[in-house]
């Protein structure tokens, strides 16, 4: 009888145990890549310094207006996020959009933008809360956040699939060794 409880109590952690490998990006992500790598300045952020601690990651974000599924150009979008221990480093005391983490681009005429980061540490005494805020200036709601697959938990997912305002990126792994995510963020605007 303990045996059969001991097998169920496994095959529910493993069930719900968050799988957090990374495959290898494939061509076509290499060719998303490529193609984002030669936005104008302008659409393309690079947050923190060369000597940032933590995995480099690499955002292909395509912004999409939810109402009619058409790109947004020239939109503003600011981003911010923690480092790779978790810690906002809050220039204003309980705030966390005044994280040192942080950096603003505009989309080109496709409604594209590149954001170039470390992939941010766990906030709190979670693991499965890694994430990215972005504030699309004009949308509505303004704020949005990006998780991470192989960082969120069962219940995390199940909490993205069901929110506008949370996207669900898929890392994978570049040739270099940092990661890569391609992700459309579906705004509301009034």
């Amino acid at each position: 009888m303990y045996w059969r409880f001991a097998l169920f109590v496994v095959f529910l952690y493993s069930s719900c145990s968050t799988d957090r490998s990374i495959d290898a990006a494939s061509e076509e992500d290499l060719l998303t890549l490529e193609q984002f790598l030669s936005l104008d300045n302008g659409s393309m952020v690079k947050i923190g310094s060369e000597d940032e601690p933590g995995e480099i990651l690499k955002l292909c974000i395509s912004l999409i207006n939810k109402n009619d599924g058409k790109p947004v150009s020239g939109q503003s979008i600011y981003f911010y996020q923690t480092d790779v221990n978790g810690n906002y480093q809050m220039a204003i005391p309980g705030n966390e959009s005044s994280a040192r983490l942080n950096g603003e681009g505009v989309t080109n005429a496709s409604g594209e933008i590149y954001v170039e980061t470390m992939l941010p540490g766990d906030y709190g005494s979670s693991e499965d809360n890694r994430h990215i805020h972005t504030t699309v200036k004009g949308a509505a709601p303004e704020a949005y956040d990006i998780h991470f697959k192989q960082y969120a938990s069962f219940m995390l997912i199940r909490f993205v699939q069901g929110s506008d305002q949370h996207f669900l990126a898929d890392l994978k792994r570049l040739p270099d060794g940092s990661l890569f995510a391609e992700l459309i963020i579906w705004a509301k605007y009034r």
